[in-house]
């Protein structure tokens, strides 16, 4: 802080045979004085040049009570002086006796309108009390009764650059050349170019109005850095203040790499860079998917001094940590910090002065981030449980319901996200978030044109935003060309069904969208297997095209089929309509149908038309059933009817497991008693499964896991009575940057045909492609 009075030495009175003490002005001096003082005959009367001499030197000795008693003595022998007043009013401050400071200043200025130094010691009283506006409001109206005394302009500056006005700072500097010296002068540019960045980094500002302060910011520093390297060691600190400063510039122009590249250079010439950056350079890794590097930081950010005593930079740091920890694969660990995190924060709010509570906006960034955890676990009733009470809670918030549309596409309900986004749309129209999780939803619900129209929106205006990029890579994906592949083995004991040793592959190419709703495809596929009549084969290939809207898929094709007997054309048309997130319906009609015909008909030159019919409910994610059934007419004479009713329910979810229960009812019923296939009159098949997943790594878009299936049911044949069936089964399942899903099911079976027991072993191995 600027000094207002004169630090020249004092004397002591002569009436107390004092010489005058030239060192007054210098520590040891004060020091020196007050022994002086003290060892002093008592009763003797000090000048008012002397008392203040003195007063000042209890005052730099931090002895506050003395300092003020001396200079209420001097307030009351010298009342003309208005130096005694002046230095109470800063003891008091420097006391921390802020509110006695200011009543004292308050009366000061009334009585002394038109004295700079009133204004100065008021706006002393309010730098000590940490309240800079109101410190600039007294500075500046010194200034404006003394804008040429040079310790006045410095006060000005001084609280221009307390109130982060620090350009206005410069700005007056200039205009009194001179006045600083150069480190000064440093420390206004160094100040000036972090208000720029800060304002770069305030999310009220729209996108490019950001990105275009970020990058005056980084202009700064690109400048100041070299011509600040030329002066030498004495402004090295400035140099790495500004190298600091400059990596939160880049974090706000969402220059990721720059930031690590900076840090890391930094890191290795040995500069310590402080905590109040950690965190800018912890996001920067998160961002480029180094989460380990990232939790690291974030860690230190937390346990640094600045970050416990700036709540909403320490919640930032909580939030961060939690995604860091869980993207590292250790959830568990980040839900415990979490809940701490949450456990800290107070639900209400008091602001001194008003009666009022407000709720703690800090808490419920926390319980946002511990929905996010919920659907990280794969809790997906728990996150729609939290997320419903913060939305009935705060029906105004937009990040609330755009939080609770990601709840519901992850639970498999588009239209339910697309309502809760159409409100959060209604509040803030061009909310970034608000328009990419628009445009997943577009896709999930096979709105092409509009999640097109969304994404070049938001590509245009925050192509740096990692949501942005997502959306912009699920476009990319859904535009590439796909390749399904499946390919089987079985091993059985001559089933009448399979024969033994069947191999069957299945290949289908999609070409990408043509215009939006279109894609062609093309495939082709081969069946063999041994019966004790002969070697059964198959070859097929197929073309068609498919076309998907809104809640609408339609398929159709053209085959050539050959199984011995010259090739056979065949023809097929599906489709399928969703009437809501909930209920599904569909049908289809096949010319020699490869599903309805076995391969032991087709050795013997027997072919099926089918059709078929079909209707799904779904819960969610977590519960689904569907029940169809397919009348097929087969060219021996033989008509079969086929139902079929399949049941999913999630039993116990976790991070690393899921446990299933599954159920298959089917049941046939054929008019043709003997036939060359099996073709039992009548049957039922009813089996209930257990399946339990294990993830057995995750990270980002790529995760390995494996799983066991196991069920135990009944088969019950017309004519031969009820038995049991059972089947274990093994696979894993990798999926790799949303691009490829590849896995195996190896499986074993037990059950009988026509009263004979028969044992199954088969290995399924199926990938999906897109490139």
């Amino acid at each position: 802080m600027p000094i207002y009075l004169p630090r020249a030495a004092m004397a002591i009175c002569a009436a107390l045979a004092f010489p005058v003490l030239w060192w007054a002005a210098l520590p040891d001096g004060e020091s020196k004085l007050i022994q002086d003082y003290e060892s002093a005959a008592p009763g003797g009367s000090l000048s008012a040049s002397s008392l203040i001499a003195v007063a000042r030197a209890y005052r730099d000795a931090t002895q506050w009570d003395k300092a003020l008693a001396l200079f209420q003595e001097g307030e009351r022998r010298f009342p003309s002086q208005v130096a005694f007043t002046l230095g109470r009013i800063m003891t008091l401050a420097d006391a921390r006796r802020i509110p006695e400071a200011v009543a004292l200043g308050e009366k000061l200025v009334q009585r002394q309108p038109r004295n700079p130094d009133s204004y100065l010691a008021l706006g002393y009283a309010y730098q000590i009390g940490r309240q800079p506006y109101a410190e600039l409001d007294q500075n500046t109206r010194a200034y404006d009764l003394a804008p040429d005394k040079a310790y006045v302009v410095r006060s000005y500056i001084q609280a221009l650059q307390n109130a982060g006005l620090a350009q206005n700072a410069l700005r007056v500097a200039d205009a009194h050349p001179g006045m600083l010296d150069a480190a000064q002068i440093r420390a206004l540019q160094a100040d000036t170019a972090a208000q720029l960045t800060r304002i770069a980094d305030t999310s009220a500002r729209g996108e490019a109005e950001r990105y275009m302060v970020a990058d005056r910011a980084l202009a700064l520093y690109d400048t100041l850095i070299p011509e600040w390297q030329a002066q030498g060691p004495a402004a090295r600190a400035d140099v790495e203040r500004l190298q600091v400063d400059r990596l939160l510039a880049l974090h706000a122009r969402a220059r990721m790499k720059d930031v690590v590249a900076g840090y890391e250079a930094m890191a290795a010439r040995g500069v310590a860079v402080p905590a109040y950056a950690l965190s800018d350079v912890a996001d920067a890794y998160l961002y480029l998917r180094q989460p380990e590097r990232a939790a690291q930081l974030y860690q230190r950010s937390l346990a640094s001094a600045a970050d416990r005593e700036d709540p909403k930079a320490r919640v930032n740091d909580q939030t961060g940590l939690f995604y860091a920890l869980t993207e590292s694969g250790h959830a568990d660990k980040a839900n415990t910090e979490l809940k701490a995190a949450v456990a800290g924060q107070p639900t209400w709010l008091y602001v001194p002065g008003d009666p009022s509570r407000q709720p703690n906006d800090l808490k419920l960034d926390l319980a946002l981030t511990q929905g996010q955890g919920d659907l990280y676990e794969g809790d997906t009733p728990q996150a729609q449980k939290r997320l419903d009470a913060m939305v009935d809670a705060a029906p105004g918030n937009t990040r609330f319901y755009t939080a609770r549309s990601q709840i519901y596409r992850s639970r498999g309900l588009p239209r339910h996200a697309e309502q809760d986004l159409a409100l959060a749309q209604a509040q803030s129209p061009r909310s970034i978030d608000v328009e990419t999780n628009q445009g997943e939803t577009a896709l999930d619900l096979q709105e092409w044109r509009q999640a097109r129209l969304l994404r070049d929106d938001v590509v245009s205006r925050s192509p740096q935003s990692l949501s942005v990029q997502d959306l912009a890579r699920d476009w990319d994906i859904h535009n590439m060309s796909e390749l399904r592949v499946t390919a089987g083995h079985d091993v059985s004991t001559d089933s009448p069904v399979v024969g033994s040793h069947e191999t069957d592959l299945s290949s289908t190419l999609y070409s990408p969208p043509i215009d939006e709703n279109w894609r062609a495809f093309a495939g082709a596929g081969y069946s063999y297997s041994d019966f004790p009549e002969g070697v059964g084969t198959y070859r097929w290939a197929r073309a068609g095209a498919q076309w998907r809207s809104r809640g609408v898929t339609v398929q159709g094709e053209v085959s050539g089929n050959d199984f011995g007997y010259g090739l056979r054309a065949g023809a097929a048309l599906s489709g399928s309509v969703d009437l809501n997130d909930h209920w599904q319906i569909g049908g289809g009609a096949a010319l020699l149908s490869r599903d309805a015909t076995p391969l032991r008909a087709l050795k013997h030159d027997i072919t099926a038309n089918s059709l078929n019919a079909n209707v799904r409910w779904r819960g969610d994610n977590r519960t689904e059933w569907s029940l169809s059934f397919t009348p097929s007419h087969f060219t021996d004479g033989n008509t079969r009817m086929e139902i079929n009713a399949a049941g999913l329910q999630r039993l116990y979810t976790s991070h690393r497991f899921k446990l299933d229960a599954l159920l298959d009812l089917s049941a046939s019923h054929n008019t043709l008693g003997n036939a060359t296939y099996f073709n039992p009159r009548s049957d039922l098949t009813a089996v209930p499964e257990l399946r339990l997943t294990h993830v057995l790594y995750q990270r980002y878009d790529t995760d390995w896991e494996q799983q066991i299936v196991a069920g135990a049911g009944t088969y019950t044949e017309q004519g031969y009575g009820t038995s049991g069936l059972y089947t274990v089964g093994y696979g894993q399942r990798f999926r790799y940057n949303k691009v490829l899903d590849a896995g195996f099911m190896l499986s074993a079976t037990s059950r009988t045909y026509d009263g004979q027991r028969e044992r199954d072993y088969s290995v399924l191995v199926d990938l999906t492609y897109r490139f």
